[in-house]
């Protein structure tokens, strides 16, 4: 066991002894004073049987945990609430975040697509400009005369008679209703 000393100038000598009158205005200060000054205050000094009493009195002290079954009602069903409108709104994050994504992905692919469209619109308009170009200049090198070419006279046109029909030696049984059919009804045999 051990045993402390106290100093004079505890906090239970100063309340019992009255401070003499010059002691105020007095320069003196005592050694223990001084030293608890520069040291800082004297702490106890317990041995290790005593620190395991600290230690098995503060852990006796158990808090105990409230149920949730007592939880009332109202507050139960406020936190089920909070629970569902969180999952709703992690739900409508996600849906506005996916339909975001699927705009600006749709918008650009349709700037892409209108790109290409712009692109073979300016394409043919070259192309039938081109052909215009061709088709005069071919019409200015007819009308030369070094070309060999000679205009177009009703009075050369050919006439063509049609070639009679044959039939084939193979033909089946079964398609001559077909072919009678098929007679009855004027074709032209070319254009």
């Amino acid at each position: 066991m051990t045993a402390a000393i106290r100093s004079p100038d505890s906090p239970r000598s100063r309340s019992t002894r009255k401070p003499a009158a010059g002691a105020a205005k007095s320069k003196v200060t005592s050694i223990a004073r001084a030293r608890r000054a520069k040291t800082g205050p004297v702490l106890p000094n317990y041995s290790p049987a005593d620190e395991q009493a600290i230690a098995r009195s503060s852990a006796s002290v158990i808090k105990v945990l409230p149920d949730r079954q007592q939880q009332p009602v109202w507050l139960r069903s406020l936190l089920q609430a909070q629970r569902a409108s969180s999952v709703v709104a992690v739900m409508l994050l996600s849906g506005a975040l996916s339909l975001y994504g699927l705009t600006v992905y749709g918008e650009q692919r349709w700037s892409q697509e209108y790109q290409k469209l712009e692109t073979l619109r300016l394409r043919e308009q070259q192309l039938s400009a081109s052909s215009e170009v061709l088709k005069h200049q071919l019409a200015k090198e007819a009308q030369n005369p070094e070309t060999g070419l000679a205009p177009q006279n009703p009075g050369d046109t050919i006439f063509l008679q049609p070639a009679p029909e044959t039939r084939s030696p193979v033909a089946a049984p079964n398609s001559e209703p077909a072919l009678q059919h098929r007679a009855g009804v004027e074709t032209p045999l070319g254009y």
